[in-house]
């Protein structure tokens, strides 16, 4: 497919060209910026290009080598990924990484590791990494993929290449989401623009229940529903949803990356980790509190979008750049009170939520300002 199925990131793709072509490949790169914008597919088309028998900075997508890479199965293209409930890249896949770096390619002319989700590498694999990443083969390429860069050594970004990934435009995103779900362009266009460019949240977003929940607690408050009331049901909402989570996150889930399978009960996947139940108790529970900590900042971005737009709507032409466009009528309409002051409760409650005050008495307080 090439670089041009890259949408909105023409400075990466130049730069990603520019270094094929010249043949000056570093030994490590790292593409960094938000979820969701085309960072994996950006290093799978560099490791295509960079072993394409055609060269020229770009994958020609009929040789061999090309065929190959585009099915998955070529053996110059590795893909290590995180794994197991705790989706944590440990020390033994990096390993068997390193391990097989001392050997030549077996087709083409380099051998590319794509890291996927690089901080999640725990801080013995990155530590493994870095002695392999100081003294590379030199016909390895890793390609660390990442949106938070931060969360990687030091020393290690120091030795990659960054290449800054920016946020898709909505336009995209919602021309993405037609062609995937279907939705007509008025449907997604709203979801589009509260993705903030990123298209997996904005997949999130069209499949799960969250903001027809926050439009309709809006909706409530603003034709005089109980506060109280709303908070009691929107606690209940929470309970179903971190159910939801910890159902998920319990679930046992396959090996992924660099060949890994599903794994025998009892056994350990590439990650060291089996699925036997031999997880430690406090590690899942921090995991739930991570992705129910995820949930609740998406639900309150929901709720600033609204009180956001509501503010810009007042405005002459305001309307054009607000974000709920499918939803202008009630917006023109207003819902009472002062947007901004709402913006300000919706600020203090996530102070609040970030110090672990409890959730329930959070969301009630937050709705007894929202009703005023």
């Amino acid at each position: 497919m090439s670089f041009v199925t890259v949408k909105d990131q023409a400075v990466a793709v130049r730069l990603l060209r520019s270094i094929t072509a010249k043949g000056r490949i570093p030994a490590g790169l790292m593409l960094w910026g938000p979820s969701g914008v085309g960072k994996r597919m950006a290093a799978m088309e560099l490791a295509k290009a960079l072993n394409c028998a055609a060269g020229g900075g770009d994958a020609c997508d009929r040789c061999l080598s090309c065929r190959k890479a585009a099915s998955g199965n070529h053996p110059d293209i590795i893909v290590v990924s995180p794994a197991g409930r705790t989706r944590i890249i440990k020390v033994d896949a990096v390993e068997r990484m390193n391990e097989t770096t001392v050997y030549r390619p077996f087709e083409g002319g380099r051998r590319i590791f794509i890291i996927e989700d690089a901080d999640r590498m725990n801080e013995a694999a990155q530590n493994h990494f870095l002695k392999t990443l100081e003294e590379p083969a030199s016909a390895t390429v890793f390609v660390l993929v990442t949106a938070n860069p931060r969360q990687l050594l030091p020393t290690i970004r120091s030795r990659c290449q960054p290449v800054r990934f920016g946020a898709l435009r909505r336009e995209t995103v919602a021309e993405l989401l037609s062609a995937r779900c279907g939705l007509s362009p008025e449907a997604a266009l709203p979801i589009a623009a509260l993705s903030q460019g990123q298209m997996g949240r904005a997949l999130d977003l069209h499949e799960s229940g969250r903001r027809d929940m926050v439009l309709s607690v809006i909706h409530r408050l603003s034709t005089g529903g109980d506060p109280l009331l709303l908070g009691e049901e929107f606690a209940a909402y929470l309970q179903t949803v971190e159910r939801a989570v910890a159902e998920a996150v319990k679930r046992p889930a396959p090996g992924a990356g660099n060949g890994g399978g599903d794994v025998e009960d009892g056994e350990e996947d590439e990650f060291g980790e089996g699925n036997g139940g031999d997880l430690e108790k406090e590690q899942l529970e921090a995991l739930i509190a991570g992705r129910m900590r995820l949930e609740m900042y998406e639900h309150i971005h929901l709720f600033q979008s609204w009180y956001r737009d509501e503010l810009v709507c007042r405005a002459p032409g305001g309307a054009e750049h607000a974000l709920n466009r499918d939803q202008l009528d009630r917006l023109a309409a207003g819902g009472g009170g002062d947007p901004a002051v709402k913006l300000e409760a919706l600020d203090r409650a996530w102070l609040y939520l970030e110090r672990n005050i409890n959730r329930g008495r959070v969301f009630r307080d937050l709705f007894f300002a929202l009703a005023v």
